[in-house]
């Protein structure tokens, strides 16, 4: 192939390379979400909670100095790594009920700024412990099936008594797991985060200004 060639066909690449993120982001747009809501954590509220929680005065009033290092966002990109490591080893809906969990997360941390250190850490816990019950339920079944009946025969009865409780099993735990994984933890993860809200409301024309006070770090990165 001579120089003409690889200039003709660049355009070719380039488009092929563009198709193909395209196609890739649009078949993985709930880690796309997530990762973009994260970020906003990461460098628009993490950085100012840090601050506050470990800057101290020099002496003399010549300014201020960071005592602590980022543990925030330390612990965002340790959260995102593992959600996004669950998600994209997972069908539908987790990875869509996970995208959903960091934007009741980021809105849970702006809406309550009196109590933002407590949000930020609920959200990110609740999301790994999500992770957790995910790769639990997994497992778990994956463990079911590969039981053998024939084992647990001396434990039942016959091997045929051990085959149908291993199956009432397996369904009585799919069941229960499914129902807690997909509809039981989100509400309850959301419930404790946004519960100070509606309990202590708040003018609409607040919930703005700190949205906007996030934006205008994540513009200035101060």
């Amino acid at each position: 192939m001579d120089w003409t060639q690889v200039v003709l066909a660049a355009p070719v690449w380039w488009l092929n390379g563009l198709l193909f993120v395209l196609y890739w982001i649009t078949g993985h747009i709930f880690e796309v979400i997530s990762i973009l809501v994260a970020a906003v954590i990461l460098f628009g509220i993490d950085p100012f909670l840090q601050e506050r929680a470990s800057d101290r005065p020099r002496r003399y009033g010549r300014g201020e100095v960071h005592t602590a290092p980022p543990i925030a966002q330390y612990m965002t990109l340790g959260t995102l790594a593992v959600w996004m490591i669950v998600s994209l080893t997972s069908e539908f809906p987790v990875p869509l009920i996970g995208m959903m969990l960091w934007m009741i997360g980021l809105a849970g941390i702006l809406v309550v700024s009196e109590e933002r250190f407590n949000q930020q850490w609920w959200a990110k816990i609740g999301i790994l412990a999500y992770a957790g019950l995910v790769t639990l339920l997994r497992f778990g079944l994956v463990a079911l099936r590969s039981a053998s009946p024939a084992d647990w025969a001396a434990v039942v009865g016959t091997s045929e008594d051990a085959q149908m409780v291993l199956a009432n099993t397996r369904g009585n735990v799919a069941m229960i797991g499914i129902m807690f994984t997909f509809i039981l933890y989100p509400l309850g993860y959301g419930g404790l985060l946004l519960n100070r809200f509606f309990r202590n409301p708040k003018p609409l024309y607040n919930i703005l200004q700190e949205s906007g006070d996030v934006l205008r770090r994540l513009r200035t990165r101060s």
